[in-house]
């Protein structure tokens, strides 16, 4: 058995929360001029068409002409609603995360299941007999009480469900894992929001207090909300739970599938880093290193390379060099030799190793115009003349497109200018991208 069904659930999983993490900036972007252009007609009618008159005591209202109630009411009515619209959608898309999550547990329970049958030994699901002569063969009974036991421990908390899968493949999950106290509030916080209006209860406050989460100054009945920062800490909490849960299970119960764990782990890291994530990236690549064991030597480097080169692209050059410099890369095949001549800086030598791989080597023409290895190095005139002397043609920069999310918000900051920047969450990758952008000018 192998583990192209966790890969694919993961996978899922990413793609899901990445649409959604995409989706809140690119609605912003609609809602901020929605939102100013109807508090602005609101307040221009206040201002040209109501009155302020005093009452008994000194008490003030407004007062409208009756045939200008109606204009009153409509914009009243369009100012509170788009005001609404700007709470609501972040805090449904957050709940959205969360939902995706639940059912990505759902589909790594059954997989668990299918990977080890046995686990269902010690289940307490009963048939009888006028069930059990309603299925066909073993084979259906059988998924029969996986989706029973399924649904029964999915109605537990999220920390029951951590348990269960502790005690099954008896690995502390939650050891060493600081974004658990993270985990535990957004998922409280999906309840009271879905519940109770996002109104804080006694529940959310001894569910999260249990787990020392920062609460800061959270008292009963405050109400929480979703801010753009908050929303992508989510995000970024799920994605490495997901992660982490998928990959250890893969490790510890598919040892025989190591090397496609390793792989597909590298591919996730990669993608991170070449999205900007780097926050994200740098968290995954130390649980990739820190593993006991890897298919061999060779991906094991992989990580170590990406991990000093992530932190090479955000301008920590001495934390690079350290990192790449642990190992000893004089044995090591050419690719890995010149990972290190790039993340230590030593440019002629790498310019000199390049001519010895050529255009047949272990580095391809791609790798050198798409790797983030080479962001730096391709604006060197040295660097072009090498890439020309060994494919015998000139460097092109190799364009590669653009987030849609990005092209979005250009085009909807270059329509309305008055939109303000500072209110539209762009992702963090944004930010990233600009830290890889200095590095390599």
């Amino acid at each position: 058995m192998n583990g192209d069904k966790l890969e694919s659930n993961l996978h899922t999983f990413l793609r899901h929360i990445d649409s959604i993490k995409d989706t809140l900036p690119m609605v912003m972007v609609l809602m901020n001029p929605y939102q100013e252009k109807a508090n602005k007609k609101f307040v221009d009618f206040i201002e040209n068409n109501v009155e302020e008159i005093e009452i008994e005591d000194g008490e003030k209202t407004l007062t409208v002409k009756y045939e200008e109630s109606r204009i009153f009411d409509t914009l009243s009515r369009n100012s509170e609603i788009s005001t609404l619209a700007s709470k609501i959608i972040p805090e449904s898309l957050f709940v959205s995360l969360i939902s995706q999550y639940d059912a990505f547990l759902n589909r790594l329970l059954e997989n668990l299941f299918e990977i080890r049958p046995e686990y269902l030994n010690s289940s307490e699901r009963n048939l009888s007999y006028s069930q059990l002569v309603e299925f066909k063969n073993i084979d259906k009974a059988r998924e029969y009480i996986i989706e029973k036991e399924i649904e029964t421990i999915l109605r537990k908390s999220h920390t029951d469900h951590f348990e269960y899968i502790e005690n099954k493949i008896n690995i502390p999950l939650r050891k060493n894992l600081p974004v658990w106290k993270i985990f535990i509030e957004i998922t409280e916080r999906r309840n009271i929001l879905v519940h109770n209006d996002g109104r804080v209860s006694n529940q959310y406050l001894t569910k999260c207090r249990e787990k020392k989460c920062d609460l800061k100054d959270v008292k009963i009945n405050d109400r929480l909300s979703v801010t753009p920062e908050y929303f992508n800490n989510a995000y970024a909490c799920l994605y490495e739970i997901a992660v982490k849960l998928t990959h250890t299970i893969w490790r510890k119960l598919l040892k025989e599938n190591l090397e496609d764990a390793d792989r597909k782990l590298n591919d996730i890291c990669f993608d991170l880093i070449s999205s900007g994530q780097f926050a994200l990236v740098d968290i995954l690549l130390e649980f990739a290193c820190n593993q006991k064991q890897h298919h061999n030597e060779a991906l094991k480097n992989v990580f170590v390379v990406n991990q000093s080169l992530s932190q090479y692209l955000q301008g920590e050059k001495e934390n690079a060099k350290n990192i790449i410099e642990k190992k000893d890369w004089s044995a090591s095949s050419d690719d890995f030799k010149l990972a290190h001549l790039v993340l230590t800086e030593k440019f002629e030598e790498s310019y000199e190793l390049m001519i010895k791989i050529g255009d047949d080597g272990e580095i391809d023409k791609e790798n050198y115009m798409t790797w983030p290895l080479f962001y730096k190095l391709r604006k060197e005139e040295e660097f072009k003349e090498t890439f020309e002397k060994i494919f015998n043609e000139k460097y092109n920069v190799l364009e590669i497109p653009k987030k849609p999310l990005q092209e979005v918000i250009e085009e909807a900051l270059e329509k309305n200018p008055e939109i303000k920047k500072k209110t539209i969450n762009k992702a963090d990758s944004d930010k990233n991208k600009e830290k890889v952008k200095e590095s390599a000018e």
